[in-house]
């Protein structure tokens, strides 16, 4: 993804994304919000900040079925 933009995760099920800007060192948690009529959840992860050439990192905590998703996923970040 371009960089100083905001990654938008979005989800068919209630969940929390636990993820990371710098391979885990630290985390942080974004809960999912409902998209009324869609049956849809989305949650923004603050990305804004990241430096180009850096990655952002998540997994899922899925909330109805309390258990975790059982891998990360990574998204790139660069000017192009």
């Amino acid at each position: 993804m371009r960089s100083r933009k905001t990654l938008r995760v979005i989800v068919a099920a209630n969940a929390t994304i636990v993820w990371s800007g710098d391979h885990w060192a630290s985390t942080k948690k974004s809960d999912t919000i409902s998209c009324n009529g869609l049956n849809l959840w989305f949650a923004d992860l603050q990305t804004a900040e990241l430096p180009s050439d850096s990655a952002v990192e998540f997994t899922f905590f899925w909330v109805e079925a309390q258990r975790w998703e059982g891998r990360n996923w990574q998204i790139s970040i660069g000017e192009r």
